[in-house]
C-alpha cells in the first residue's frame, strides 16, 4: 500500500511540475538581513512579492551573488534536505532566499545589502507539493486540546526525558505553558538546542518573559545552551548532540531536550535517546509525529503523515545509520547506529554507558 502510495505522490508531484505558464515578472530586492541559520532575508515584504503576481507553488529563478538557479516559492520547509526554495513563512513580513538545513547567504556568498533578482519560471510549477505539504498552526491556546498539546509537551521516558517546545522563547506564546509543565514534572536538567547565551539573556529580559522556573534552571547551571542550526546532517550538529548528550549524563534526571518548537531539532536528540532505550522505528517516528498532531492535526494513515515521516524523521534515521537518502532500514539496528554515530562523533565509551545506564 505505502509502495503504491508513494507512486502515485510522485506521479502527481511529476505531473504538477510540467509548466502551465511562463512569464518574465521580475523584482529585485536586497538583503536585509542574514539569518540566525543562514537564510537571506530580502527587503521585500511577502504582500509586496505576491502583488508583482508571484504565487506559491510557482517555479521561480533566484539569481544572488554567486549563485544563480530554479527553486520553488513555498510558505513552509516542503523541499529536501540541502534544496533551494524561496520561503514566505506565516507571521513573517518578508520573503527570503533558504537552503533547507542549509545556510544559502554562505553559499551564494552574500552580505547585507546584496542585490538579489527573483524571476518567474513556471506558473504553478510546484503547487502540488505545496498544497500536500502546506502546514499553519495557530498560537492561540484556544485552539489545541490541551496545554500539554499546546506546548508540544509529553514523556518520553516518563520521569526521565521529556520533550517540548521552549519553555524560554515565547515568540510563538508557548514559554509559559511548558515552564509550568516542567515544573510540574519536577525537570532538572535541560538540553537547549536553539539559543545562544545572549540569545538566553534577552529572553530572560523581555517584556514577555514567563519562565520562573527555566530561570531557576538556568542559574542553578542545569541549563546546557548548544545554539544549533537546523542541519542535522553536518558535524557540527553532530558535535552538538555528543555535548548535549555529556552534559545529561553527568546530571540529575528527568531530562529536557527542547528547541523552539519542540519538533525538529528536539525530535533528532528524542529520537537518539529513544534508540538507546531500545525503541523501534515504528515507535520513534509514532513519537516524531506527535508533534505534527499537536501543530497542525496531522493524522496517522493520511498522505500528508506519510509523506511528513518520510521526509523528516525517516532521513534522520538514516543519517544515524549511514545510510543514502531514500534507502531502505529493513535490518537496521538503531540501538547500535545511535552508539555507532555518538563514539563516531567524540562521545567517551564511558559516558555513552553512563548515558544508557541511566535511560535504562
Amino acid at each position: 500500500m505505502k509502495k503504491c502510495l508513494a507512486i502515485v505522490i510522485a506521479f502527481q508531484l511529476l505531473f504538477a511540475m510540467i509548466p502551465v505558464m511562463a512569464e518574465g515578472i521580475t523584482v529585485q530586492g536586497n538583503v536585509a538581513e542574514i539569518e540566525k541559520y543562514g537564510h537571506a532575508q530580502l527587503d521585500i515584504t511577502i504582500e509586496d512579492f505576491n502583488d508583482a503576481g508571484f504565487e506559491l507553488g510557482d517555479i521561480v529563478t533566484v539569481s544572488a551573488g554567486s549563485y544563480t538557479g530554479d527553486m520553488p516559492y513555498f510558505n513552509g520547509y516542503y523541499v529536501d534536505r540541502g534544496e533551494y526554495m524561496v520561503r514566505a513563512y506565516p507571521g513573517h513580513t518578508n520573503i527570503a532566499v533558504c537552503i533547507n538545513y542549509g545556510k544559502f547567504a554562505e553559499t551564494a556568498g552574500l552580505d547585507v545589502g546584496d542585490s538579489v533578482t527573483i524571476t518567474l519560471k513556471e506558473k504553478g510549477g510546484a503547487l502540488l507539493l505545496q498544497e500536500i505539504s502546506n502546514l499553519v498552526y495557530s498560537n492561540d491556546r484556544a485552539n489545541s486540546a490541551s496545554d500539554a498539546a499546546f506546548a508540544n509537551f509529553r514523556a518520553v521516558s516518563e520521569g526521565k526525558v521529556y520533550r517540548s517546545a521552549s519553555p524560554v522563547d515565547n515568540q510563538y506564546n508557548r514559554a509559559q505553558y511548558a515552564d509550568t509543565l516542567i515544573r510540574e514534572a519536577g525537570v532538572q536538567t535541560v538540553m537547549n538546542m536553539a539559543d545562544r547565551e545572549e540569545e538566553i539573556a534577552a529572553l530572560f529580559a523581555a517584556e514577555d518573559d514567563a519562565s520562573p522556573y527555566y530561570r531557576e534552571l538556568y542559574d542553578a547551571g542545569k541549563v546546557i545552551v548548544l545554539g544549533l542550526a537546523i542541519d542535522f546532517t553536518s558535524d557540527e550538529f553532530a558535535a552538538g548532540i555528543v555535548e548535549g548528550f555529556n552534559f545529561l549524563a553527568e546530571r540529575d534526571m528527568p531530562w529536557l531536550v527542547h528547541c523552539v518548537e519542540g519538533k525538529d531539532r528536539s525530535g533528532f536528540a528524542a529520537m537518539m535517546l529513544e534508540a538507546l532505550m531500545g525503541w523501534d522505528e515504528e515507535q520513534i517516528v509514532a513519537d516524531y509525529m506527535m508533534s505534527y498532531e499537536n501543530y497542525y492535526g496531522i493524522e496517522a494513515g493520511t498522505d500528508k503523515y506519510d509523506l511528513i515521516a518520510e521526509k523528516n524523521v525517516k532521513e534522520m534515521l538514516r543519517v544515524v545509520a549511514g545510510l543514502d537518502a531514500g534507502a531502505s532500514m529493513e535490518g537496521v539496528d538503531l540501538l547500535a547506529a545511535a552508539e555507532t554515530y555518538l563514539l563516531s562523533h567524540g562521545m567517551e565509551k564511558g559516558v555513552l554507558e553512563c548515558l544508557e545506564a541511566k535511560l535504562r
